[in-house]
């Protein structure tokens, strides 16, 4: 019979009617799935596989990730085939990265890239069965919530130079990520809008378009930067559209004293001053464009202590009528 294009030959008998016996027997056995033809499949080589995924999806913005992602994986399974990785492998996998020191949350994006890898695999007839799908992933610590308080924010600001400023006060006041704010252009800028002034970001992170709320400070830093001769907001000291600002904003920091800090934490001192100012969570997903609530359940905690300083404020305020009442009671008890 014929599996992936091979042939395989055997002695049905020492008669014409055994080897049709033997031969109708083997038929049943293929109908009833016993010698799993799509499992021929698997043997295509994982390193093979993986640059025909990676050729695949080089529109995608995971792509880099994934890139490095398939580039690990290779050292653990290369000349390892599709159909011989099982999910004792795979937690040898992450045993040894465990074993080197990598964070559960690397691991768990490498089991992903591999984990998509086979979901495709099957797709495209190339393996039967996922081994991922048996892998339990690890558990991660929750998300980063660094933040800056106002004073720290506004020596952040003082040490920019002035190409950086205008970036960095964006960030703080928007939420909108690193990328997103270098390509700004003027036609996603809508500060003349009679309603609310917005921000329209065509494509983000999720491949969703989103709207960005303007708050006045913003639109006050956007009136100075309009300029309609060019194309891009945020424009550098030679006059080109800003492409890095990893340098100068490691600069800034230094100057200010703000350790253990990255740009992407402005967009966590966004959410949490948002929070803390009376926002909500729903509101705030919207804002940042996330695709579910549990992203910004990490500032849930915030809102709670900002809520208990509140309270604080009314310290005292009806102590003076908590100690009228009980005077004027004792005073009554006391008179008959």
């Amino acid at each position: 019979f014929m599996m992936d294009r091979i042939r395989y030959r055997g002695v049905g008998g020492a008669t014409k009617t055994q080897a049709l016996r033997t031969q109708e027997k083997i038929r049943n056995r293929v109908i009833c799935g016993e010698y799993d033809l799509v499992q021929a499949a698997g043997r295509k080589k994982i390193e093979d596989f993986s640059e025909v995924y990676l050729s695949r999806r080089r529109h995608l913005k995971s792509r880099k990730r994934d890139e490095l992602s398939v580039r690990i994986l290779l050292r653990y399974f290369k000349g390892r085939s599709l159909g011989s990785i099982l999910p004792a492998n795979i937690e040898d996998y992450i045993a040894k990265r465990r074993e080197n020191g990598v964070a559960n949350g690397t691991i768990n994006r490498e089991l992903a890239c591999l984990k998509r890898m086979y979901n495709l695999a099957i797709r495209w007839k190339e393996a039967n069965k996922n081994p991922v799908n048996e892998v339990d992933f690890l558990k991660e610590p929750p998300g980063r919530t660094r933040f800056l308080t106002p004073e720290e924010a506004g020596r952040l600001l003082e040490c920019c130079n002035e190409s950086l400023r205008p970036i960095v006060f964006t960030a703080l006041n928007t939420g909108m990520r690193r990328m997103e704010i270098l390509s700004l252009t003027w036609d996603n800028v809508h500060i003349d809008s009679v309603i609310d002034p917005y921000i329209e970001i065509p494509i983000s992170k999720n491949y969703k378009k989103r709207f960005v709320p303007l708050s006045t400070d913003m639109i006050e830093l956007l009136e100075k930067l309009r300029n309609r001769h060019q194309t891009f907001v945020f424009i550098g000291m030679r006059g080109r559209p800003v492409k890095t600002v990893r340098k100068p904003f490691e600069t800034a920091l230094r100057k200010a004293g703000i350790i253990n800090f990255r740009f992407h934490d402005l967009r966590h001192t966004f959410a949490s001053h948002f929070i803390m100012h009376g926002g909500d969570p729903l509101t705030l997903k919207e804002i940042l464009g996330h695709s579910s609530l549990k992203m910004v359940e990490r500032y849930a905690h915030l809102a709670v202590a900002h809520k208990r300083k509140q309270i604080n404020n009314l310290n005292g305020v009806f102590s003076d009528c908590h100690l009228f009442a009980t005077s004027a009671k004792v005073a009554n008890l006391s008179s008959r």
